[in-house]
This record gives structure tokens, sequence and C-alpha cells, in this order.
């Protein structure tokens, strides 16, 4: 084999190696992680909103984080409506894209649920929920998203 038939085989290996690697691992699994980067629980399938019986004047056109109680408002009801308004802020420029709002429903169980511009439940919190990892979440979501 002449040094130029080796450089080129070379070349095409150093090429070819990563794609091999690659595919083995998306075959294989290996290095993927099991969960996504998400903080909450993804709905699936979408609930869409004849499902879950939400309101398309109210629900559709824009994103939204739905707070859903037992039962009256009060207390750390409140305490966590006034978390999400200021999940809502941090979102800074992208805030006009995200409405808040608080629901008592038996349709919904309580949490906070995330409402795409199509009207569809795209995520779940628990009631004990962080804002820190619902505004890391809501921010992805916006910039991947040219809805809403």
């Amino acid at each position: 084999m002449s040094g130029n038939q080796r450089m080129f085989w070379l070349i095409w290996g150093m090429g070819l190696v990563p794609v091999l690697l690659a595919v083995l691992a998306w075959s294989s699994g290996i290095g993927v992680p099991a969960q996504g980067v998400n903080q909450g629980e993804l709905v699936t399938p979408v609930r869409t909103l004849q499902a879950w019986g939400g309101e398309p004047e109210k629900y559709t056109g824009h994103w939204s984080l739905l707070l859903v109680h037992e039962d009256r408002c009060l207390g750390q009801c409140l305490t966590r409506l006034e978390q999400l308004k200021r999940v809502h802020d941090a979102l800074g420029r992208e805030s006009n894209r995200v409405r808040v709002d608080a629901v008592l429903t038996d349709a919904l169980a309580p949490g906070v649920w995330v409402v795409d511009p199509l009207g569809n439940l795209v995520m779940k919190y628990p009631p004990g929920w962080e804002s820190r990892a619902l505004l890391g979440d809501m921010r992805r979501l916006l910039k991947a998203s040219r809805l809403g």
C-alpha cells in the first residue's frame, strides 16, 4: 500500500469512526439518558382541550400556566399563585406569550399544568413544584416553539 492510499483510508476512517460510534450509541441506548432534561412530567398522550374541558377562548393562542387547586384558593394556594406569577415575570420578554390562571376543577389533578397554544395539556408539576424547575422548562419550551 502506498503512502497516498494509506492517507486516503486514514482520512476515511477518521470520518467513519464517529458515525459508527453514534449509530452504536443510538441503537444500544448507551450514553442516552433515560429521562429528558425536563423537570416536569410530560403528559403522554397529550390531553386535548376538549378532553380536559378547557375553554377555547381562554386557553388557545398563547401558552398558559394553570394552577389547579382542590378547594377555594386560600393561604397556600395564594402563595403558589404568587410564585407562578413570579415565574411568569421571570420569563422576561417572553412573558407576553404566557398567561397565568388558577382554577378549581375535578377534571385535573392538583398542581401546575402547562397548556400549549392549541389548548393541549403538555406538562404537569405536582402540588409541591419548584419555581426554578418550571422556569427552566418554560424557557426551553418557549425557545423551541414558534406558537403563541
